[in-house]
């Protein structure tokens, strides 16, 4: 099958790579979860592969904008989230719940909202995490810190007690928490309040949709591959 690709023979993905373990480099290649998914799809689709690396803030606008034809890196479909008119969101391919990292030596005191008020909680802008910040956390107190660092200087930042806690998804943290150990092979970092948003973070793709055999044939993909969530 031939595809309205933007380069032909091509499937250019856009994606935000401070978001392991979605999407995320590694001595100077970009990997991850979402990224193995779509080379897959791309593989089965006979097509090449070029990455592009964006911000995560307005990810999801650059297949409409005609910039990729697919944009990737964990995300959730809002209704303040435009995509445009030449762009649709996949089917959903993981549930993920909000959760917070912290120090592993104050998880008997920092265990429910309640208990960060007054603490600096470090979201990444425009992000789920930074809306359940503002919704959960805030009107008790916390202190929601919009920041875009490298996830390891997060981890740093957080470890030195700068910050109190990095708001995630618990699939994003708890690949950070096993991968930060002491020298006895323990973890320094842990997750706590674990919880659903109001509306289940559903995270899917935003694919250009100029070609609709192109969101159709990923569905497809997402489905038969075993990946495809209800919602």
């Amino acid at each position: 099958m031939t595809f309205n690709t933007i380069n032909p023979g091509v499937l250019t993905i856009c994606t935000y790579t401070e978001f392991a373990p979605f999407s995320y480099e590694n001595q100077g290649e970009i990997i991850g979860t979402d990224i193995s998914l779509l080379k897959n799809f791309a593989s089965e689709m006979r097509l090449e592969v070029h990455l592009i690396k964006s911000t995560f803030s307005g990810l999801w606008e650059t297949p409409g904008k005609g910039e990729c034809d697919i944009s990737a890196a964990g995300m959730m479909k809002y209704h303040d989230r435009h995509i445009g008119e030449d762009a649709v969101w996949s089917d959903a391919y993981m549930l993920v719940r909000r959760s917070l990292l912290i120090r592993k030596s104050d998880s008997e005191k920092l265990r429910v909202p309640q208990d960060f008020k007054g603490r600096k909680i470090v979201v990444t802008p425009s992000s789920s995490a930074d809306i359940d910040g503002r919704e959960r956390y805030e009107p008790l107190g916390a202190n929601i810190i919009p920041f875009v660092p490298s996830q390891d200087e997060i981890v740093s930042q957080l470890l030195s007690g700068e910050i109190d806690a990095f708001g995630e998804g618990d699939v994003s943290n708890e690949y950070l928490a096993g991968k930060y150990l002491d020298s006895k092979g323990k973890r320094l970092l842990t997750l706590t309040d674990l919880h659903l948003m109001g509306d289940p973070e559903l995270l899917r793709f935003c694919v250009r949709s100029v070609d609709k055999r192109l969101p159709q044939a990923l569905n497809e993909f997402i489905d038969m591959t075993g990946h495809r969530i209800e919602g």
